[in-house]
C-alpha cells in the first residue's frame, strides 16, 4: 500500500493478502471495521473453496523467500481461514508449532481509537469495541505457543531488546547491525497519538481494560509502563 500524508513511511501491507482478506470479510457479511459474527470452523466452510485456491496460488509466489510473512490487521478478523490453509498445516521451517506464527502487535486502545478518528475514518463498530474485537479474536484464533504480543510503546524505550525477543521467537538470525539498521526507522514524529488515561477508570469497559492488560502481561510490558513512557 503506497505512503499517504498520515503515513509517510508506508504501511507495508501487501495489496493482494488485504484485497483477499476484504473478500473474505464479504463473503462473511462484514468488512474491516463491521466485523462479521462467526461460528466455529467457519474457515472450513465449502463456501471459502474458491477463495482457499485464491490464497494457495498467492502463497505460492513466496515460496522461494522463506521464510517470509506479511502484515494486515485484517489478520486478526480471517486468521482461522488462513490457518486452516494446507500451506500451513505441515511445519517445514522448524519441525515445530505450526508454520504460521504470529505478531501480535498491541497498542494502547485509547490511541487506536483516536487515530481512527483523526484521520477521519468513521468505524460502524463502536470504536474502542473494534480494538476489543480485533485483539480478543486474534488471541482467540492462535495457540500461545504460536504467537508472540509485542507493545508499540516498548519500542520507543528499548527496541533492541524487543526485536531480540521478537526474532528468537521467529527463529530468525539477525545481526547487529541489521537491528540497528532497523532502528532507525522508529520515528517519534509518526506517533501521532500518546492516550495518558488510566485504562482502570471507571467510564472505561472492563473487558476492554481486562484484555488490554492480558495482552500487556503476554507481552511482558507492565501497564504503567506503556502509559508513562
Amino acid at each position: 500500500m503506497p505512503a499517504t500524508s498520515d503515513n509517510r513511511s508506508g504501511y507495508w501491507e501487501h495489496r493482494k493478502f488485504s484485497d483477499l482478506n476484504d473478500e473474505i470479510l464479504k463473503e462473511l457479511g462484514g468488512t474491516w471495521d463491521f466485523p462479521p459474527v462467526t461460528s466455529e470452523g467457519w474457515a472450513e466452510q465449502e463456501r471459502f473453496n474458491d477463495l482457499r485456491i485464491k490464497a494457495e496460488s498467492l502463497l505460492e509466489e513466496f515460496r522461494s523467500h522463506e521464510p517470509w510473512g506479511w502484515k494486515d490487521p485484517r489478520n486478526s478478523l480471517t486468521l482461522p481461514f488462513w490457518i486452516s490453509l494446507g500451506s500451513f498445516k505441515t511445519p517445514f521451517l522448524y519441525g515445530q508449532g505450526t508454520n504460521l506464527k504470529t505478531v501480535i502487535c498491541v497498542r494502547n486502545p485509547f490511541d487506536v481509537f483516536y487515530s481512527l478518528r483523526d484521520r477521519q475514518y468513521t468505524p460502524n463498530a463502536a470504536g474502542l469495541n473494534l480494538w476489543f474485537l480485533y485483539n480478543q479474536m486474534a488471541l482467540n484464533s492462535t495457540l500461545p505457543e504460536d504467537r508472540i504480543v509485542t507493545h508499540y510503546e516498548i519500542y520507543f524505550s528499548a527496541p533492541r531488546a524487543e526485536l531480540r525477543r521478537v526474532l528468537e521467537f521467529l527463529h530468525l538470525p539477525a545481526s547487529e547491525e541489521l537491528i540497528e539498521r532497523s532502528i532507525t526507522a522508529i520515528s517519534d514524529e509518526l506517533r501521532h497519538q500518546q492516550f495518558r488515561e488510566v485504562m482502570a477508570e471507571e467510564n472505561v469497559d472492563p473487558r476492554i481494560a481486562n484484555l488490554y492488560q492480558a495482552l500487556c502481561r503476554e507481552a511482558d510490558h507492565s501497564l504503567s509502563a506503556s502509559q508513562n513512557n
